[in-house]
């Protein structure tokens, strides 16, 4: 997961006025500069190797009181964890969006709200249910009256856990694989700063043009967890109200038993398994399945997000490896040399609104962007039809190689092996889920 290790707070040089493709300066070359104003005391802030040098000499000659913000706009507007993404780009050299964002952008620009594939075999409407009975395709579960999570939006979370501070990424969900430079760029950054992030985003590029990509990069704050910590008193009083009707879902009963057989608090357990995503306009998550076999249960709190579904028939189509959970197509602009085979795929696409619930089966591939700033929540989940994986959920979210001496890493293999065999003999009944 990307909890931070520590809490970062920092506000950042203010609106930025640094050439965001240009390289740093050397400090040789400030060192030159600042001998032109013999006048000038103090130290050079670290941001200065940013900006322009005609905004440095009038920042020198001023003794410290002009700074580029007040002397250019070339960057627009920006706030604080804006900036220091910027500063941070330009510090690695990245200096080009993501792959998806830039085809996104392309898509924006020629979609006039139209948002279905072409050039695939065909694109349908995900169907839309009162419940969700059975999983045997992506269904939209409507708005339930009196959802317990429906206030939960941005202003919701910036107000109780606006501290609260996570991972940010330009490229989500993270793997393993990921290259170096934008596909693995990542800052810190409160709650509150991201929202205040989001709603500048929002005002300044809400429709995402492609020449802005660079200065305004489309950070996701995903997979965060809240209930672990902050939230959790609410989360123990209605965690079971927040998923949709009609889905059988034994997750917390299986970790349940696995809490109780290594003295954990099982509250807190499964609290692991419900997080929560804002993102701004144009924010991605990239084409991937998800890991451990896990069904999914998106739920839209704030704003609009799209959603593209693949059916595990298409697989071949999307090029996807399952040994990595992502897929390397350009869903909207695919190159017909490196990924002839997805002309032939099948998918289906919805619009997201706010109370509404997107289910997907276990196996299914999808990629979605907020076309408006969006809070949604989100629940992995297992039950008779993908129980066998459920054990690796565990595996993944909790860090057992930290646990101890050797001795007690044996015995939570054990336990691991003793669960994963209750699981598998588990029958479908009325017993509390």
């Amino acid at each position: 997961h990307d909890q931070p290790p520590h809490r970062f707070f920092w506000q950042g040089p203010g609106p930025v006025a640094m050439a965001l493709l240009a390289a740093p300066l050397e400090r040789r070359e400030l060192d030159a500069l600042r001998a032109r104003f013999p006048g000038f005391r103090g130290a050079l802030p670290e941001e200065t190797r940013f900006w322009a040098k005609a905004d440095i000499e009038k920042f020198l000659a001023s003794g410290g009181t002009r700074r580029p913000q007040e002397t250019s706009q070339r960057s627009g507007p920006s706030c604080a964890l804006l900036s220091r993404a910027r500063l941070k780009m330009a510090s690695e050299r990245v200096s080009e969006a993501t792959a998806e964002y830039r085809s996104f952008c392309q898509k924006f620009r020629e979609s006039r709200d139209d948002w279905t594939l072409s050039g695939i075999a065909e694109c349908g409407d995900v169907p839309r249910m009162p419940v969700a009975d059975g999983l045997r395709s992506a269904v939209v579960v409507e708005k339930q009256r009196d959802w317990k999570a429906r206030l939960w939006n941005m202003e919701f979370w910036r107000r109780e856990c606006g501290e609260a501070v996570w991972i940010c990424r330009l490229r989500f969900p993270h793997f393993q694989d990921d290259a170096e430079g934008v596909d693995s760029f990542v800052v810190e950054a409160s709650v509150e700063e991201y929202v205040e992030y989001a709603r500048l985003v929002h005002r300044a590029d809400r429709k995402c043009a492609e020449e802005n990509a660079v200065a305004y990069p489309r950070l996701s704050l995903g997979g965060w967890l809240p209930f672990c910590e902050r939230m959790r008193p609410i989360f123990v009083e209605c965690w079971r109200q927040l998923g949709p009707p009609g889905i059988k879902d034994f997750t917390a009963r299986w970790v349940r038993l696995f809490a109780n057989s290594l003295s954990l608090d099982w509250h807190e357990a499964v609290a692991r398994y419900y997080s929560v995503s804002i993102q701004a306009t144009g924010a991605i998550d990239r084409l991937h399945t998800p890991s451990c076999g896990a069904h999914l249960w998106v739920n839209q709190v704030e704003g609009r997000k799209v959603f593209y579904l693949f059916s595990p028939q298409e697989v071949n189509n999307l090029y996807a490896g399952y040994s990595t959970g992502e897929s390397p197509v350009d869903i909207f602009f695919p190159s017909a040399k490196r990924h002839p085979l997805f002309s032939e795929a099948k998918a289906l696409v919805f619009t997201l609104y706010l109370g509404q619930t997107l289910v997907i089966p276990s196996g299914w591939w999808w990629y979605s962007v907020a076309i408006e700033p969006s809070v949604v929540i989100c629940h992995p989940f297992w039950n008779m039809e993908n129980k066998v994986h459920f054990t690796e959920s565990l595996r993944e979210n909790f860090d057992f190689r930290a646990q101890g001496s050797r001795a007690l890493q044996e015995n939570i293999a054990r336990q691991l092996e003793s669960l994963h065999e209750q699981v598998l003999a588990d029958e479908d009944s009325d017993m509390e889920e």
